[in-house]
């Protein structure tokens, strides 16, 4: 705690239900804080506001001061979890915990405040929540960026990883708004499959990437989308047999696609869809959320592939700054990426002797153990 500790010492933190009544206020200082913040588009209230509508608002906020000036703003749930050989009291940062309702799976994923306020504000909620919360057994915070888990703790709490992946970007240049400038900057063989997968398809007739012009119309794809992926992954590993899913990403769609922060977009060929993609776009940054995928028996074609790289080219055109595959792992994500780094879901947990076990049990086997539903499924 010695690294915030003069920091923190000028910061009160309040929790409690959340009152609807409360949102008009609420949407004012989050807003705020998103503008001087480093945080996502998963931090916003795009997102955020779609996410408390499908709650039925029933969560709890917990707002950092520094003086009156509100620093810091997050949600939390309570969740007990079925552990081995005991039941674990949990509370989740902006989640529930429950499989069904979390599978919407936010990345980069905090605490909303300003830049370089993160670690103080972190430390101050934690500090509270645990002395609010004495039966509490876990505090957890994710998917995030694996500097969440300096973040410095309670006496009594101390981190651990419960969940990791690797996380897939492709660093944009300007000169990528030539599809060919970009492919050159890929490998041998990933520049053949997609220069293959344009000639075939060429032969069928024109081939272009297509975006959705309005709410109807990325609605009507995005329904196109879930049934091909649905098709690729049968039963509940496809959102979209989630009710909870997908009436969130309908919610987020009617609200927010007008105002540019959501792309649907098509692979045609002579006006057929072959692949969509799904995407979210903050401050020039674009994450890859999910796709839809027409796949054919002729392996020798990766329309997802193309789909891709003519993305990527498409947003590097515009002016966007990187394109992220976020986290899971993926050849067509590293075939097509120049950065990757880790993400994480960490828990703070108090210093029980199953808890400490465990933790040490982990660092024997030199592994991080997964839990909950990975974004594999966004392929």
């Amino acid at each position: 705690m010695h690294k915030n500790a003069n920091l923190m010492r000028s910061l009160s933190v309040t929790s409690a239900p959340l009152n609807k009544e409360q949102l008009p206020q609420l949407l004012e200082q989050w807003t705020r804080l998103e503008k001087i913040s480093s945080k996502s588009f998963f931090t916003s209230w795009k997102w955020i506001g779609s996410w408390l509508k499908m709650l039925d608002y029933k969560t709890n906020l917990v707002t950092v001061y520094d003086g009156s000036q509100v620093i810091g703003l997050a949600f939390f749930n309570i969740h007990e979890a079925n552990r081995p050989f005991h039941i674990s009291a949990q509370l989740w940062f902006n989640r529930t915990g429950e499989d069904a309702k979390d599978q919407i799976w936010p990345e980069y994923n905090d605490i909303l405040c300003p830049k370089a306020r993160e670690w103080a504000v972190r430390a101050s909620v934690l500090q509270h929540l645990v002395e609010k919360y004495p039966d509490m057994d876990e505090f957890v915070l994710g998917v995030s960026r694996k500097e969440i888990f300096e973040t410095p703790t309670p006496p009594s709490l101390f981190p651990r990883v419960i969940w990791e992946t690797q996380s897939y970007a492709s660093i944009l240049k300007p000169e990528f708004c030539d599809l060919d400038n970009f492919l050159s900057s890929t490998s041998r063989n990933t520049r053949h499959q997609i220069r293959r997968t344009l000639k075939l398809l060429r032969q069928r007739g024109k081939v272009e990437l297509v975006k959705a012009q309005s709410n109807e119309e990325a609605l009507i794809m995005l329904e196109h989308a879930a049934r091909l992926h649905k098709k690729r992954w049968p039963g509940l590993k496809s959102g979209f047999n989630n009710p909870y899913f997908e009436n969130f990403h309908y919610e987020l769609i009617k609200r927010n696609y007008s105002s540019g922060c959501i792309d649907v977009l098509s692979l045609n060929v002579d006006d057929t869809p072959v692949c969509f993609l799904y995407n979210f776009i903050h401050r020039g940054y674009v994450y890859f959320y999910l796709s839809g995928i027409e796949y054919e028996k002729d392996n020798r074609l990766k329309p997802g592939l193309l789909a891709h790289a003519m993305a990527i080219s498409h947003y590097a055109s515009i002016g966007c700054t990187t394109y992220d595959f976020m986290g899971g792992e993926g050849q067509y994500k590293a075939s097509l990426s120049n950065h990757q780094e880790s993400l994480i879901i960490t828990s703070f947990q108090r210093k029980q002797p199953l808890f400490i076990l465990k933790h040490w049990l982990d660092v024997a086997k030199g592994y991080v153990r997964s839990s909950g539903n990975p974004p594999s499924d966004r392929e």
